[in-house]
C-alpha cells in the first residue's frame, strides 16, 4: 500500500471514529429541541366543535358526552413511523374532559390549562383530581371544572372568565400553565376547513395537520399505514428525504439542528419561537393581572410547569421568568407552585408529559387544591 493510500485510510478511519464518538456524546446531551415537524396527529372524528359564547366570540371545544382517542406518531423518511402515545378520554355535559357533569350556579373551582391539563398525551389526571376533591370535601357543594384544552392559553381563559364565570359561579381559579401559555392570546374557533376534516375522516386532505380517526380505523396498524402515506406527502422531495432521513438516524444531526435549524428543521431552531413572544407575553400578563383582580388574589393559584427544554437543561426560559416574577409579586405566598418535572417526565420525542409527568402534575394541582380548600368559605370580592 502506498503512503498516500495509507494516509487516506487513516483519515477515513479517524473520521469514522470521531463521528461515532460525537454521535455517542450527542445521545448523552439533554434534548433541548422538539420534533413537532415530524409529528402526525390523529383524533376521533366527530368530537370537535366550535362553542359560541354570549359575547359572540367562539372557541375550539369538545362536544358533550364524547369519547376521544388521541393518537400521535413520529416518522422520518426511510423509517417506519412509531406511535408515541394513544390515549382515551371522555367529556362531560359541558364538553370538558372530566367525569363529573357541570351544574349551572353551583360554586366552582375553575382549573385553566392547555394540553398538559386536558391532557392530550396521557390518561386524564383530572379524573383522579375529582376523586381527591371528594375526599377533601365529602359534604362540600363546590365543583371542579377542567378548562384545559390543547394549544390554548390566557386569551381563551380570559374569554371563558368573561362568559362563564357568573353562570358557573367561579369561586377560585387555578392556572396550570407553561410560560408560553401567557403569549397565547387567541380566542377563535376551528376554521371551516379543519372542522370539516375533524367531523369526517374522509374529508381530511393529506396536508391537514390534524387527522380524524374514522370509527373503524382506530387500530395502531391502520394509523401507522395512514402515517406512512402522510409522510410521503410531507417529505415529497429528494432534498427532504435526504435531510430528514439523516436526522431520523442521527442524534448528532438533531442536536446540531436544535441550535442552527438546519438540516432537521425548516427555518429557525425549534425553541427559537420564545424570542418572538416577548410582546405577546406582556399582553398576556396584563390579562392575567386582570384575572387576579376579577377573582381576588387570595382565590388565584398558579401551578407552573416547565417545558421539556426547560426541564432537560435546568434553565428557566425568559418568558417563564417573567410569568413567575409577576405571579410571585401579585399572589400570596404559597399560591405559586413550581412543579418539578424533569426530562424523564416527558416523552422521548413529544413535548408533552408522559404518565410519570402526569402523576407529578396531579400532585402539584392537588397541592394547590388542598390550599384552596382551606379557605373554601371565602367568597370573591
Amino acid at each position: 500500500m502506498s503512503d498516500q493510500r495509507r494516509s487516506w485510510l487513516v483519515l477515513l478511519i479517524t473520521t469514522v471514529v470521531c463521528l461515532g464518538a460525537a454521535e455517542v456524546f450527542a445521545r448523552l446531551l439533554p434534548k433541548n429541541y422538539y420534533e413537532w415537524q415530524h409529528r402526525y396527529m390523529f383524533i376521533s372524528e366527530g368530537v370537535n366543535t366550535n362553542k359560541t359564547f354570549a359575547d359572540g366570540t367562539t372557541a375550539q371545544w369538545y362536544k358533550p358526552d364524547s369519547a376521544i382517542n388521541w393518537a400521535v406518531f413520529y416518522g422520518y423518511p426511510w423509517q417506519k413511523p412509531k406511535q408515541e402515545y394513544s390515549i382515551w378520554s371522555t367529556t362531560n355535559n359541558l364538553g370538558l374532559v372530566q367525569a363529573s357533569d357541570a351544574q349551572l350556579g353551583k360554586p366552582s373551582i375553575a382549573i385553566f390549562g392547555d394540553s398538559f391539563t386536558e391532557p392530550q398525551a396521557t390518561t386524564p389526571w383530572f379524573y383522579s383530581l375529582e376523586n381527591h376533591w371528594k375526599r377533601l370535601n365529602p359534604k362540600g357543594n363546590t365543583q371542579l371544572l377542567n378548562f384545559g384544552f390543547q394549544g390554548t392559553g390566557i386569551g381563551r381563559w380570559d374569554q371563558i372568565s368573561r362568559n362563564l364565570s357568573e353562570p358557573y359561579n367561579f369561586q377560585k381559579v387555578i392556572y396550570v400553565a407553561i410560560g408560553q401559555d401567557f403569549a397565547r392570546l387567541g380566542e377563535t374557533g376551528w376554521n371551516e376547513r379543519d372542522l370539516k376534516c375533524l367531523d369526517n375522516a374522509e374529508d381530511c386532505k393529506k396536508n391537514h395537520y390534524y387527522q380524524a380517526i374514522a370509527g373503524d380505523d382506530q387500530s395502531e396498524a391502520k394509523l401507522q399505514e395512514r402515517t406512512e402515506q402522510l409522510m410521503g406527502k410531507r417529505n415529497n422531495t429528494l432534498d427532504k428525504q435526504l435531510r430528514y432521513g439523516l436526522c431520523g438516524v442521527s442524534e448528532l444531526a438533531r442536536q446540531v439542528a436544535s441550535v442552527i435549524g438546519s438540516p432537521c428543521f425548516d427555518g429557525r431552531p425549534p425553541t427559537d419561537y420564545q424570542s418572538n413572544l416577548k410582546t405577546a407575553v406582556g399582553h398576556g400578563l396584563h390579562l392575567f393581572r386582570q384575572q387576579v383582580a376579577r377573582y381576588g388574589a387570595n382565590n388565584v393559584f398558579l401551578v407552573w410547569i416547565p417545558e421539556r427544554n426547560e426541564a432537560a437543561t435546568g434553565r428557566v426560559s425568559p418568558i417563564s421568568q417573567q410569568l413567575l416574577k409577576v405571579a410571585d409579586h401579585d399572589l400570596p405566598q404559597g399560591h405559586v407552585i413550581r412543579c418539578p418535572l424533569t426530562a424523564a417526565d416527558f416523552y422521548d420525542k413529544d413535548g408533552h408529559q408522559n404518565e410519570a409527568g402526569s402523576r407529578m402534575i396531579y400532585d402539584c394541582v392537588a397541592q394547590a387544591l388542598t390550599q384552596a380548600s382551606e379557605g373554601n368559605d371565602q367568597k370573591i370580592e
